[in-house]
């Protein structure tokens, strides 16, 4: 018999993914124990949440998407470079740059050695669950599929990461930071201010003054961290929806057809969790992936060939990736470097 004892143990009540297991020769290979996992966990988790259904996803894949099973309830399956404090290394660089001023000069380029060696940790893991949620979608690992997906997410997962946690919210603090002490020792309204406050509290207090604003723009920047992290994700999602992950997507698509469904959806959930379903339902159905009530996967959107689009897709992230240097360099140029 193609079919394994667990799925005979569950033929009574899922007598449809059995007769999937018999009929269709792809199921017999691919689908069936994955199917019978998921179909023992449907028993405790209920019903599909609306949201799911509203957004197309009817198949047994969407009935506990992230595995949420006894794995994780056992700990097992902790994702540590996202939900532990081994996450806070990624704001190490925004940390590094507020505190320019009291750092030696190898202070801040140590901070971004430490957040992107969090980057690459944090990619080669997302490569990692990609390759294994894309094994237990299809069950085949002889056709390129898992290569593929590890490659996808550990990309994805590497761009959004330097962009969204090192490049861009290092420059703006790195900006915000220097805008202030310009602002305080460098001009007519900080010198008026400081000469107005030491009038008010008295020179005994001058030293105490000084330290004050010596410390204000490591403060101002460390209050603008948490004030820029969703805009700044925001946005680099938005970029990478058009440019990088729809190239990823056309690539999986004439390398494996179809079967590149399972390879996107694979990379989009290796990075997600509970808290984000509907933002990858939502890139689900951006980039065309569907499935259906038999679990298989298919891709809507026809894979592009032009050089226009491609170079377009290029141009966007080009851009976007060189925007931080630029906000650097600007910087720089009109506030001067912190010391």
């Amino acid at each position: 018999s193609p079919c394994t004892p667990a799925q005979h143990a569950h033929a009574n009540t899922h007598t449809t993914m059995l007769q999937r297991c018999y009929n269709n020769p792809r199921h017999t290979r691919t689908r069936a124990a994955p199917a019978a996992r998921r179909a023992h966990r449907s028993g405790r988790r209920g019903n599909l949440p609306p949201l799911k259904a509203a957004a197309g996803c009817v198949g047994e894949l969407c009935e506990d998407p992230w595995g949420q099973d006894e794995d994780v309830a056992n700990g097992e399956d902790v994702d540590i470079y996202r939900d532990t404090a081994l996450r806070y290394a990624g704001y190490a660089n925004e940390v590094g740059e507020s505190f320019a001023v009291f750092l030696p000069p190898f202070g801040v380029p140590l901070s971004y050695a430490v957040a992107i060696t969090y980057v690459c940790f944090d990619s080669v893991d997302k490569g990692k669950r990609a390759q294994k949620k894309e094994f237990e979608f299809t069950q085949v690992d002889d056709d390129g599929s898992p290569a593929l997906a590890f490659g996808s997410a550990a990309a994805d997962a590497m761009v959004w990461q330097l962009l969204a946690s090192v490049a861009v919210p290092g420059s703006v603090i790195h900006t915000t930071v220097a805008a202030t002490s310009h602002l305080i020792h460098d001009t007519d309204v900080g010198s008026a201010a400081h000469a107005t406050v030491l009038a008010q509290v008295g020179q005994d207090l001058a030293p105490a003054l000084d330290v004050a604003e010596a410390w204000t723009p490591t403060l101002v920047g460390l209050a603008a961290i948490p004030m820029i992290v969703h805009p700044i994700d925001e946005a680099i999602h938005k970029l990478l929806n058009v440019s990088l992950r729809p190239a990823i997507r056309d690539v999986a698509t004439l390398q494996l057809g179809d079967a590149a469904g399972a390879v996107v959806r694979a990379m989009l959930m290796a990075s997600g969790n509970d808290d984000t379903q509907q933002e990858v339902l939502e890139d689900e159905q951006l980039l065309g992936v569907t499935v259906d009530s038999n679990d298989e996967f298919d891709v809507t959107i026809e894979p592009a060939k032009d050089v226009a689009t491609w170079t377009t897709r290029a141009a966007i992230l080009v851009c976007g990736a060189s925007a931080p240097f630029g906000l650097f360099a600007i910087s720089d140029a009109v506030f001067g470097t912190v010391h």
